[in-house]
């Protein structure tokens, strides 16, 4: 594939003038192994992870499902998390880096997963119309996404993010038994 010079010089100086994305993590895997007693009680082997490092911010979930539908699962509920619940960080481009390189090619022309008409496509182009997304490949040992929550730093000093959080929410008081993962 060709490119001309001055189109990459183009799109270089486009990036320059516009605020750097916001460069998130996620992983997905599954536990051959689990605690007794939570595999027991029905928990799920499989975890959802996502980081936003910049922010402070680590996600994880249980859930079951093939690694590569898990993988798109982080991937929607990272997005949809920005869009939710950062609304006043403003974000207009992220990121993401995964270390699943079957999840990296299904953004290829020839891939299954991402065809158009299929429910994942419909769900992507409509973040797409809200923010840009840029699907990369990361090493694992450098996916933050997997450390450890001891290992990640809470919200940094020089941060200060506005969570949009509905205050009823806060104040009301909820029993809920103890949910075992979701289903996908």
């Amino acid at each position: 594939m060709a490119v001309e010079t001055g189109t990459v010089l183009a799109f270089q100086t486009v990036m320059k003038t516009e605020k750097a994305p916001l460069k998130c993590y996620i992983a997905a895997f599954t536990n051959a192994k689990m605690d007794p007693y939570l595999e027991s009680n029905g928990f799920s082997k499989g975890m959802i992870c996502f980081a936003i490092p910049a922010l402070g911010i680590l996600f994880r979930c249980r859930t079951e499902g093939r690694i590569i539908d898990l993988e798109f699962s982080a991937l929607f509920s990272l997005l949809e998390f920005i869009k939710s619940k950062l609304e006043n960080e403003k974000v207009k481009s992220v990121q993401v880096l995964s270390s699943n390189p079957e999840l990296v090619f299904a953004f290829s022309d020839k891939s299954p997963h991402m065809r158009k008409g299929t429910a994942r496509r419909a769900l992507l182009d409509q973040y797409a119309r809200i923010m840009r997304i840029a699907v990369s490949y990361s090493r694992p040992v450098e996916n933050r996404a997997l450390l450890s929550p001891a290992e990640y730093p809470s919200l940094p000093v020089d941060r200060n993010v506005n969570l949009d959080i509905d205050k009823n929410e806060l104040t009301k008081v909820e029993f809920k038994p103890i949910q075992k993962g979701i289903k996908i």
